[in-house]
């Protein structure tokens, strides 16, 4: 489902366009915010309701969108001892306005995540990632969504940078060095990372996890740096960067389109509902 962004937000963005420079760059500008909530689904797969967080302060075409588009959606059906069941998941969602001309912008919902709350990973130890000071002379910001898999001592086994988003325009070498400068600045310091042990449940030689990573700058001291909750509902400069495969995964990222619709802090497992019609539906 996507539909045509006008009024405030669709002046905003259009500022944010034409704050980007010459007119090549101006039309890769995207804006972007992900919506949080969660997702119910009926044993046949169809979605039986779901609820937004903080609705209020999500701008009302949003909301409107993701009304519109959520109940078309289907999920393959969650099996219980074989027999399918219905099912509820935390539901993250990436929604993007893409300049289409003439200062006007699509609106839609670009990837989405739906997870098993009842399956949590949390970080024992581990030392956050430094800002690479090339990058903070340069005054650049970015999203890094980092691939783990865990042994079940909860120790890091691999790593890999799965997506890193910017939030600055520029060249497609220049921007090809930061999303590397940033990469290798979180994987360096993921692979020191420790996790919470397997349940002793749970058989599986390895758990495989995502986090993101956010490098953002802010002016002033540390007590005066935005919170997540302070900037939910607003629209973000969104540069995407490729999606890269993971080489021991196998997931299938064609419906849901990446990794990129989880928030900017936690440590999130796999989907616990597979997605079987396309996001836009609606």
């Amino acid at each position: 489902m996507k539909r045509l962004l006008l009024g405030m937000a669709g002046l905003l963005l259009a500022g944010m366009a034409l704050a980007a420079g010459p007119r090549a760059t101006r039309e890769k500008v995207e804006a972007s915010m992900v919506v949080t909530g969660s997702i119910g689904v009926t044993p046949q797969g169809t979605v039986l309701g779901y609820t937004l967080d903080h609705p209020e302060k999500l701008p009302p075409l949003v909301a409107d969108l993701i009304g519109k588009a959520v109940p078309g959606w289907t999920f393959q059906p969650v099996l219980r001892d074989g027999k399918p069941v219905a099912a509820k998941a935390s539901m993250s969602l990436r929604v993007v306005a893409q300049p289409i001309g003439d200062g006007k912008f699509r609106v839609g919902v670009r990837s989405a995540w739906f997870g098993d709350p009842g399956r949590g990973i949390s970080k024992d130890k581990g030392t956050p990632p430094r800002y690479p000071m090339q990058a903070i002379r340069g005054r650049v910001e970015g999203t890094v969504y980092v691939a783990l898999r865990l042994d079940r001592e909860g120790r890091v086994s691999d790593v890999a940078a799965e997506q890193v988003n910017l939030r600055v325009i520029a060249s497609d070498n220049e921007m090809k060095h930061w999303r590397e400068v940033f990469a290798k600045a979180t994987l360096n310091a993921a692979r020191l990372w420790t996790f919470s042990p397997a349940d002793p449940s749970d058989h599986a030689p390895y758990r495989d996890v995502t986090v993101p990573v956010a490098y953002e700058l802010h002016v002033g001291p540390a007590p005066t740096a935005p919170s997540p909750e302070s900037k939910y509902g607003q629209w973000q400069t969104y540069v995407p960067g490729p999606l890269e495969p993971v080489p021991w995964s196998d997931a299938d990222r064609m419906l849901t389109g990446g990794v990129d619709a989880l928030p900017d802090d936690g440590v999130f497992g796999a989907s616990s509902l597979s997605l079987l019609t396309p996001l836009d539906r609606g």
